[in-house]
């Protein structure tokens, strides 16, 4: 990481931290999109086997080779203490843009999430930091709907221990391709993962997203190299 990049992070952190003393009475709700694929295998781009004998190729590697292209479901969803919003899911290779991800995801499953569990208005909304989450169509959107959220400028980039999200993911995951699941079809997959949200359990989730306060606070007294 550049000294540069470092201390726009640590300038976005430390501001994202002095708010927090005000927010200490608020829950945050995070939003995210992670993949899932069908069989939750995954080959990096520079993994590479050489074979002059594809019939000698060893199957475990044929399997992977064939995962590079595997069709995947991108799922989007909101979360806090108290609950989760209704899910999104997007086909594989769909650009969420900004007016996509305003319409799909803020008006019609962030705001009615809201709406139902934050009428108290005890909350503050923390998007993740892709572009079309801070295009100007969803920030004027989630000003005119009032919605309390978390400024470009106070939003760390690559905190990931910070932002609970990441462990949700891992949760949801774990639970869809327990015992070497495997789906056959993007509709299989899709039902698998409305199934396993269904069932998680609402005491880890409640504990894991009250957590960010904790986090937090770990960071205004140790710095955010000991994360």
């Amino acid at each position: 990481m550049s000294k540069t990049h470092r201390q726009t992070k640590d300038d976005s952190l430390t501001s994202q931290v002095r708010k927090a003393k005000v927010w200490t009475t608020v829950d945050f709700i995070l939003d995210d999109e992670s993949y899932f694929t069908l069989s939750n295998t995954t080959l990096a781009g520079n993994d590479r086997f050489y074979s002059d004998d594809i019939q000698k190729t060893p199957t475990d590697v044929k399997k992977k080779m064939k995962a590079k292209y595997e069709s995947k479901l991108l799922v989007w969803v909101a979360v806090s203490p108290r609950g989760m919003s209704s899910v999104k899911f997007f086909k594989s290779g769909l650009a969420i843009n900004q007016y996509i991800y305003r319409d799909e995801c803020i008006r019609k499953r962030l705001i009615p999430f809201i709406n139902k569990y934050y009428r108290d208005g005890k909350y503050v909304f923390w998007p993740d930091l892709a572009s079309s989450h801070y295009a100007n169509s969803v920030h004027a959107d989630l000003r005119d709907k009032k919605v309390n959220f978390v400024q470009k400028q106070d939003n760390p980039a690559n905190v990931p221990k910070v932002r609970p999200i990441e462990d949700f993911w891992g949760f949801l995951k774990q639970k869809v391709y327990e015992k070497d699941w495997q789906a056959k079809t993007i509709t299989q997959l899709k039902a698998r993962v409305s199934l396993c949200l269904r069932n998680l359990d609402k005491d880890l989730i409640h504990r894991t997203f009250s957590s960010v306060h904790k986090r937090l606070d770990f960071v205004r007294r140790n710095g955010i190299e000991k994360l």
